[in-house]
């Protein structure tokens, strides 16, 4: 269980966001000191803006908050054409037109457009001319050859940049977005390309006239990227009603699962009724390593994992017999053999309930030792679950303060005392720093019992809501 990083991925998003616009807007200002205007036919530039416009006033939506358009197929008629610069003015036309198309989008995500697109048009067309297209174009067959690779070069860098947003901005993962926006994709952005590269060749040969006839097989792509899209929709359509059908059954199994909470909030119970220092003891356990867990930047799924395993951690003493947990001296080395089984017999109890099994590494653990020394596997450093240290730790600390029939309790500061001295052996330091600052903040123990509680019944309350 790592410690999950502090900054936001929002805030990453917005950096990443920010570095694609900027570098977008030097290769915009680049391109257009390096164009030459003079050599553009009026005519023929007005059109590929028209086209530009056109084309992306029509998106194909994709499966997750992208969108395709035959513009595509635009900017490389006019990198082929007039070169890079055009090519980079048409984009801008294209990044207009989404800004509103088919809604309002917000700032960023038109600063992004407008960063991703400029950036994979400006690395294919250099590609183009860096493996031998000509600007314009000449012969067919090297012109159609370098427009192929040129669009491949598009692809990657459009899909990989749209997909590292999409997955910095929700929770799916880049490759599965990638998978699922744009796997099927290369293809149609090949066919796409040759389009483009037909429609320049057209306007070389025929002039205006040529290209607006090449212009139907655009209409054609983006028919066949339609019609991909709406028979996807109905697939998707019928996995949903599937997955309806299943829901009953899920229920079903559900309740199964929280019978088996049921059982186990039950043993708590036993647990407590059984030696009646188990549930303060837990409590304070529970409030001291939430605090900690919190003060690490633990995430929602490592603070519950801590909050269960703090509750369930001693569970497995309801199989220790009574004369040796309630004895009134120093256990014998046989007694306390049997007493360290107790993590072992938590985590068995814990292993056969669907619903916590997760947490059943984290009971078995608790007692392990940071240098390896402790038991029931003599687990060490980073192989013991970081929720497991944690819960260590406050439960030393509980139990250093505690009264026990064999000895008195130690007052904080001796405590801390011995916490320091352990920290690094027993104890993972970063989690004993973390510890003593949260203890530092906290007035004392007589006075926070009410809050220890708190803690408790919030956790066993959440146990009952599962099995209600």
């Amino acid at each position: 269980m790592a410690i999950r990083p502090l900054v936001r991925r929002s805030s990453i998003a917005d950096v990443y966001i920010a570095l694609v616009a900027g570098l977008g807007a030097i290769l915009l200002v680049f391109a257009s000191l390096e164009a030459h205007p003079e050599a553009v036919d009026p005519v023929m530039f007005l059109l590929v803006m028209a086209l530009a416009g056109i084309a992306q006033r029509n998106p194909v939506t994709l499966f997750r908050a992208s969108a395709i358009s035959v513009a595509f197929a635009v900017k490389i008629a006019a990198y082929v054409l007039f070169g890079t610069g055009v090519a980079l003015w048409a984009t801008i036309v294209v990044v207009a037109v989404n800004a509103y198309t088919p809604k309002p989008k917000p700032a960023r995500k038109i600063l992004f457009n407008f960063g991703q697109l400029t950036i994979a048009t400006y690395v294919a067309s250099t590609i183009y001319r860096a493996i031998g297209g000509e600007v314009p174009p000449g012969a067919i067959v090297p012109t159609m050859l370098a427009v192929a690779v040129s669009a491949c070069g598009y692809f990657l860098v459009n899909s990989t940049l749209t997909a590292t947003v999409i997955s910095l901005t929700s929770t799916n993962g880049f490759i599965s977005t990638w998978r699922q926006n744009f796997s099927w994709m290369p293809l149609n952005y090949l066919a796409t390309a040759v389009n483009g590269a037909a429609l320049a060749l057209a306007y070389q040969t025929l002039g205006a006239v040529g290209a607006l006839v090449f212009v139907l097989p655009l209409g054609i792509a983006w028919y066949s990227f339609k019609l991909y899209m709406i028979k996807s929709s109905e697939l998707r359509e019928r996995n949903r009603e599937l997955v309806m059908m299943n829901e009953s059954l899920q229920r079903t199994t559900s309740r199964l699962e929280e019978s088996h909470v049921s059982l186990v909030g039950a043993l708590l119970g036993s647990l407590a009724a059984k030696d009646r220092g188990t549930r303060g003891h837990s409590a304070a356990t529970m409030f001291h390593a939430l605090a900690v867990a919190r003060a690490l930047g633990l995430g929602p799924d490592e603070m519950a994992a801590v909050q269960l395993g703090a509750l369930f951690h001693d569970i497995g003493k309801i199989g220790v017999p009574d004369h040796i947990l309630k004895k009134p001296a120093s256990l014998t080395e046989e007694e306390w053999t049997e007493m360290k089984t107790h993590p072992i017999i938590g985590a068995n109890l814990l292993g056969e309930v669907p619903n916590l099994e997760l947490i059943r590494p984290i009971v078995l653990a608790h007692h392990e030792h940071y240098d390896g020394s402790g038991y029931p596997l003599g687990l060490k450093g980073t192989q013991i679950p970081l929720a497991a240290q944690i819960i260590a730790c406050a439960d030393a600390y509980e139990a250093m303060i505690s009264t026990r029939p064999y000895r008195a309790a130690m007052n904080r500061e001796d405590a801390l005392n011995e916490l320091n001295r352990v920290r690094g052996s027993q104890l993972n330091p970063v989690v004993v720093d973390a510890f003593m600052e949260h203890l530092r903040t906290q007035p004392p123990e007589p006075h926070v019992e009410a809050e220890h509680d708190r803690a408790y019944e919030r956790a066993v309350e959440a146990v009952r809501l599962a099995s209600s």
